[in-house]
């Protein structure tokens, strides 16, 4: 019998799509691979030819009604009461989410966890299994560079540069502490295992490979040989196409701004598309929005802005001349991929990271901050993007991700160590 590897998935859209494909290259190696996710993730997974294992409850939702919650966007003291709110909220769904992963895990002869399931790695010792950490972020300490979930980045030394991921990964698991030793109590194996998470892969030397290109963060000199950067992890479908509505606003003029702000940076819609509604205008420049029908409602009657539910990155970037978004991870991954300028505005967690690695391959202006943009400053955002010199950096460094292929170099990694 093929080996099952079980992948816990849990977050967004944005955390579960590259773990779909790290999940089909394990699939195409001869790997049984099981995704355990929440449901309406079900059709991506199944669609890759992977089991499909749901995980009831998933906390990233309750940040949809919250603007506040893991943020400094609306200012210290809300951001912190906000994320209270938010944790007392989270803990029910919480214990549901690590009930239903343990038994999804059963018969696993390793786990895969990323940062949003890094709980995984508590059931993977329950079990008694390997777990291998596939983070889609730096979170291996080091004196390089602070932690990119800082929620600010001051100048630090060298020192408290590493300490920095120190108090990430208490803030991490801490709070939950009281929903991990009950889940504890009920589970298979020793009562007596800490509870961190983190401490935990340190002391069993658990391998971890990192989704995100070396171009764009290159390794550090002081990180252990079994923390390896692989590669972006794309998940390209080719019967994908452009929806004819896109095709023709491509074609019926100069090329576009495409604008979207994902999932966590959407939680304020009326605020943003009227941000990107008034900078287009200032700039006299075209723009394909990512949004609702509540956003097409605030774009009518503009012939120089298409709104979509959605579009594949892969096709729609390339034919763009800037992206403006968010910072996530993966729709950073995807405009640096497609060799256009990028301009992120982040809101929190890790956009203000990859913004700032953006701006140091060249191939975007630094990062504005989401509560700091004003319809005047992103068209002056948009201006320093669209300079020549940007624009060769950009197209340099997507040639660069492009020829590298995450996925295998990820499965070849993972297949050395099982």
């Amino acid at each position: 019998m093929r080996p099952i590897i079980t992948i816990l998935a849990s977050g967004t859209l944005g955390d579960v799509r590259p773990l779909a494909a790290l999940g089909r290259g394990l699939h195409e190696a001869g790997y049984a691979v099981r995704v355990a996710t929440h449901a309406r993730f079900a059709f991506l997974v199944r669609s890759q030819g992977l089991a499909f294992h749901c995980i009831e409850g998933n906390p990233s939702d309750l940040l949809l009604h919250d603007d506040a919650a893991l943020t400094l966007d609306s200012g210290m003291v809300r951001g912190a009461v906000a994320t209270l709110r938010y944790l007392r909220a989270a803990r029910a769904v919480y214990a549901r989410m690590l009930d239903t992963a343990t038994a999804a895990c059963s018969g696993s002869a390793a786990i895969i966890v990323s940062l949003a399931s890094c709980w995984g790695q508590l059931i993977a010792c329950a079990l008694g299994v390997p777990c291998i950490w596939a983070p889609l972020q730096p979170i291996t300490p080091t004196i390089r560079f602070p932690s990119p979930l800082l929620p600010v980045t001051p100048s630090l030394g060298a020192r408290a540069r590493r300490l920095s991921y120190m108090a990430i990964e208490l803030a991490t698991w801490l709070p939950w502490r009281t929903v991990l030793r009950r889940w504890r109590a009920r589970a298979p194996g020793s009562r007596q295992t800490p509870l961190d998470p983190f401490a935990l892969a340190r002391h069993s030397r658990a391998l971890f490979v990192y989704g995100f290109s070396p171009h764009i963060v290159p390794p550090p000199d002081d990180w252990p040989p079994h923390h390896v950067v692989t590669g972006y992890w794309f998940l390209d479908d080719p019967a994908e196409r452009l929806a004819p509505e896109i095709e023709q606003f491509l074609a019926a003029g100069e090329p576009p701004v495409a604008i979207g702000f994902g999932s966590m940076g959407g939680r304020r819609p009326r605020e943003d598309t009227l941000l990107a509604l008034e900078a287009l205008r200032l700039a006299q420049r075209r723009g394909i929005l990512f949004g609702s029908a509540d956003v097409t409602r605030l774009a009518a009657g503009r012939r120089d802005v298409l709104v979509v539910p959605h579009a594949p990155h892969r096709l729609l970037f390339p034919r763009v001349d800037a992206a403006i978004h968010h910072g996530g991870a993966g729709t950073t991954a995807a405009s640096l991929r497609a060799g256009i300028p990028t301009i992120t505005v982040p809101v929190g967690i890790d956009q203000p990271f990859w913004g700032m690695r953006v701006a140091a391959t060249g191939a975007g202006p630094p990062p504005l901050l989401r509560r700091y943009a004003t319809p005047d400053r992103l068209v002056r955002v948009i201006a320093a993007a669209t300079d020549d010199l940007v624009r060769v950096r950009a197209a340099a460094i997507g040639r660069l991700i492009d020829r590298e292929d995450g996925v295998a170099h990820a499965t070849e990694v993972i297949t050395r160590a099982m």
